[in-house]
């Protein structure tokens, strides 16, 4: 793909010795080697892995700009610019360059930029000057980088930011991260769709890796563990491609709540690939030792054991890399008094807890009648025990109810006011305070979120008889899991609590 030439011969020029033509031609030789397109002698590292945006039009994610089918695409929410589109390679590669296929043989003006952090980028390719119309447009460059984002600076008329194919080129750094597949552990799967594993492994963490995709057919793949626990959303492969993912899982007995309810489970790690097209490759598995994300608390953040009910700690794993376990220990009905004498329950999470580790604690919905002074005890106990494991204890405030007054606004009931008049996430903000102890507030965060969706818009975010065979307005369906799982997500940034360092 270098620079072709005419080689037409100006009128006037003199002609050259045989030495120099035979010179000039080695050094165009050269020149093309250099002017080539990245693609030539490198690796495309963005196949099949996550992408992201700032903003996607329905139906066209970013996932479909970087799956290897020139025939589906990712397109901007709107036809203005600004708009950017990223790749996260897993880790640190040397880089070549990069390509993209536009939706149309149109001007589109971009720079491209690289990052090792996702935080500090730095601009490798610049077209925010370009007239080319070519729809396909390469640009090459040297930079060791993680992250690699394309922002679209300036469009041809009634065109819209949209990528069809989008490739980094550059040198595989050596063995992927995560355990290597073994044909063994794929033929412990059965079925089709969905397909099911089961592996006889023992309580503890374990390192999964996970080859999607098929030789002859496209796939859409998203994988659940244990009890309904997402740890990687839907992703697209082409057909003759294959995505790559590792993750790391914590496995209990029983799986789901820890008191059993609902169910135990099986023994050992199950895996469940869904998804309107599962396409399942490979699968590693390695006993883990990393750090863990411990989770304390009620029906709203367990592992909840049967659809629809779905707690926001089983939406948790899928923002989470290899090497980052989350192990919720939520359970239905418990109270932060009950949490902390129940065997089951913190007796049993306590003595796994290691230096270092993080515990989110959040309770409220069940001390319906639980005093001031004894949620403030019960809570300081939960920091005082958890600091003495040398980890680090988070407070969170329940997230709200949705019951509305006549006037559109949350109920002092929805905002967890007892019934023996506690304000209960007030208290528990007075506990962070007095024990220096990070606090989430997921109250006010949820509270924001329901608030400003308002009685119609929310109803999406709990259960309804319409959408769920059932109508409750405390716990979660599993789009409302997510995003309040989502919310926490932003207070652990914010926070800048060690696991942050693990997300995708």
């Amino acid at each position: 793909m270098g620079t072709r030439h005419s080689g037409r011969h100006t009128p006037g020029s003199p002609d050259r010795p045989a030495t120099v033509l035979a010179l000039v031609a080695l050094l165009a030789g050269l020149l093309g080697m250099v002017l080539a397109s990245p693609a030539e002698a490198a690796t495309d590292l963005a196949l099949g892995k996550a992408a992201s945006a700032d903003s996607s039009q329905s139906g066209r994610p970013p996932s479909l700009a970087d799956d290897g089918d020139t025939a589906t695409r990712w397109c901007a929410a709107d036809g203005d610019t600004g708009h950017w589109w990223q790749v996260d390679l897993g880790s640190a590669a040397a880089l070549s360059g990069t390509e993209v296929r536009w939706e149309f043989a149109r001007t589109y003006q971009y720079h491209v930029s690289v990052s090792a952090d996702g935080s500090t980028w730095t601009r490798v390719a610049d077209r925010t000057a370009s007239t080319a119309t070519a729809q396909v447009q390469s640009d090459a460059f040297t930079a060791t980088a993680r992250y690699v984002r394309i922002t679209v600076t300036g469009l041809a008329a009634s065109t819209w930011a949209s990528i069809a194919d989008f490739k980094v080129y550059g040198a595989d750094t050596g063995t992927p991260p995560g355990p290597a597949p073994d044909p063994a552990l794929r033929s412990r799967c059965t079925g089709t769709s969905p397909i099911t594993c089961h592996f006889d492994v023992q309580p503890g963490n374990y390192d999964v890796t996970v080859v999607l995709g098929d030789a002859n057919a496209p796939g859409v793949t998203g994988v659940q563990a244990e009890a309904r626990r997402t740890v990687l959303p839907a992703v697209s492969t082409a057909a003759g491609t294959y995505a790559r993912y590792s993750f790391t899982l914590n496995v209990r007995r029983p799986e789901g709540q820890p008191t059993g309810q609902g169910g135990t489970g099986t023994p050992g790690l199950d895996l469940v690939f869904s998804g309107t097209a599962p396409k399942l490759n490979g699968i590693g598995l390695a006993a883990a030792s990393g750090p863990a994300l411990y989770l304390a608390g009620d029906s709203t953040v367990c592992d909840q054991p049967a659809a629809p009910y779905t707690g926001w700690g089983q939406q948790l794993p899928q923002y989470f890399k290899l090497g980052l376990s989350v192990a919720n220990y939520g359970d239905s009905g418990e109270s932060s008094g009950s949490f902390l004498s129940d065997a089951a329950l913190f007796p049993a999470m306590k003595p796994l807890i290691r230096s270092g580790d993080t515990v989110l604690i959040q309770f409220g919905h069940n001390d319906k009648s639980t005093t001031a002074s004894a949620f403030t005890s019960n809570l300081t106990s939960l920091v005082t025990q958890v600091r003495s494991r040398g980890g680090v204890p988070v407070l969170v405030t329940p997230p709200v109810r949705r019951l509305f007054d006549s006037s559109g606004r949350l109920t002092s009931t929805a905002l967890h006011v007892n019934g023996v008049g506690v304000d209960l996430a007030a208290t528990m903000r007075q506990v962070a305070a007095a024990q220096n102890a990070p606090l989430i507030d997921l109250t006010a965060r949820s509270k924001a979120l329901v608030e400003g969706l308002g009685p119609n818009g929310s109803a999406r975010i709990y259960l309804t008889a319409a959408t769920d065979g059932v109508t409750d307005n405390t716990h979660f369906s599993s789009y409302g899991a997510n995003e309040v799982a989502k919310l926490v997500l932003q207070g652990m940034r914010e926070l800048n609590l060690s696991p942050v360092s693990y997300l995708r």
